[in-house]
């Protein structure tokens, strides 16, 4: 079967990835000029199994209202006349309630770990490189409140593989001695050894290269624009660089799956969340830390990726620009510098902003259509690394005529209407 596949981020490339495999011949269609290179290209490196959860959790609408009028809150919401945004946001807050929360939290939870297996099984195969860490991830806290949350959560937990292991401050700073260096304290923390690290970027052109060498067509630098449709069939899609024909199309295309979309889907509720982070090079430092961290209060994830540190979070609701922020930046820069001091050389570190697609309960869209031969595969927000792997074997499950591995109801494109 001929599959085009829109967009070559890390969720697009895997999905190329797991149709090959299946024996489809398949053509990915990418606007930039290489893959990964928008929400891919430079996230916290944090590979969820466990941990993945939906932000849209029942803390967040104390935690906005908390914060506003803070240009550097971990999550700014501009206030602008836009309607899509306050439609978006109005859905957001409603899927904050507790029981549409622990929905979300199990679909998420069983994709990642299916995902996460998938991820195990990519490597041993393939064998790319793309600085994969398996040494967990640390959660800290900042208030006993918080920490004593999130400690009654570990142990109510029922399965142990799941639990993660609750250290006080020394045990933190004796697991991972970088964080002696620095001014933050914190009150305690959670050790979750069974999640794992890498580059997002880094992975995804390795995949592709490697996905060249065995047949799959990459056409960068071309846009998709209209999708074509034959009764309850998609024939294909123009591009800026003519039409193009397949038996199945995949749009995994991020932000811009929504306009792409609309003629089939008109209802899908993604909006672009903007994203923020910084790269540090660590090479003749010895301050960086081996474990990835993940501050619960200020939201901000630090990973070593090879002779990088990553610091990446904060959340802007109604940004508009694709530069980032320079306040925010120089806050992001600041906070891993006062954690990290001896980390690396901050002077030189690398900016990077982008635009996350976002659904309103945190969980992607991975799903068939009212069209028969067209599937969406998009809107992971800042999960898209964690959930990529099981994402792209579900879609290719589907496209297959098979049932997936993973219960797919709270994926499905139908559940906003």
């Amino acid at each position: 079967m001929k599959v085009l596949v829109i967009g070559a981020g890390v969720v697009g490339v895997t999905t190329a990835f797991y149709l090959q495999a299946d024996g489809h011949d398949v053509t990915v269609i990418e606007r930039n000029k290489s893959s990964g290179l928008e929400t891919s290209f430079a996230n916290a490196g944090q590979l969820c199994r466990f941990t993945a959860k939906p932000w849209a959790s029942p803390s967040v609408p104390m935690m906005i209202i908390r914060e506003v009028g803070n240009p550097l809150a971990p999550y700014l919401i501009h206030l602008r006349a836009d309607i899509d945004m306050w439609s978006w946001l109005l859905r957001f807050l409603n899927n904050c309630r507790r029981t549409k929360y622990d929905a979300t939290r199990t679909t998420l939870l069983e994709l990642a770990v299916h995902s996460a297996g998938l991820m195990e099984d990519l490597i041993d195969t393939t064998k790319i490189e793309f600085d994969y860490g398996r040494s967990g991830i640390l959660h800290l806290y900042g208030n006993q409140k918080s920490f004593d949350s999130a400690s009654n959560e570990q142990l109510q937990c029922f399965n142990t593989e799941q639990q993660g292991k609750i250290l006080q401050t020394s045990e933190c700073i004796a697991l991972e001695p970088a964080l002696a260096q620095g001014g933050a304290t914190y009150v305690g923390g959670i050790l979750h050894t069974h999640e794992h690290t890498g580059d997002a970027h880094r992975f995804t052109t390795e995949l592709s290269s490697l996905l060249t060498t065995r047949g799959v067509e990459f056409l960068y630098g071309v846009s998709a624009k209209e999708l074509l449709f034959d009764g309850d069939r998609v024939s294909g899609i123009t591009t800026s660089n003519g039409t193009l024909k397949g038996d199945a199309v995949v749009v995994s295309a991020a932000v811009d799956s929504v306009s792409l979309l609309k003629p089939a889907c008109s209802r899908i509720p993604i909006y672009p969340v903007k994203g923020y982070s910084i790269t540090v090079a660590t090479s003749g430092y010895n301050g960086a830390p081996k474990i990835s961290v993940h501050d619960h209060e200020r939201k901000i994830g630090f990973t070593k990726l090879g002779d990088r540190l990553r610091a990446a979070g904060t959340a802007e609701l109604g940004a508009r620009e694709k530069a980032p922020s320079q306040a925010r930046i120089e806050a992001l820069r600041k906070q891993t510098q006062t954690m990290f001091p001896g980390a690396g050389d901050f002077e030189s570190a690398e900016p990077w902003a982008g635009f996350r697609p976002m659904t309103p309960d945190g969980a992607p869209i991975v799903s068939k259509t009212r069209y028969k031969n067209l599937f969406v595969n998009t809107g992971h927000g800042s999960l898209g690394w964690s959930l990529a792997c099981g994402s792209a074997h579900t879609i290719t499950e589907m496209i297959a005529g098979r049932t997936p591995a993973i219960e797919t109801s709270g994926l499905v494109v139908d559940r906003y209407g």
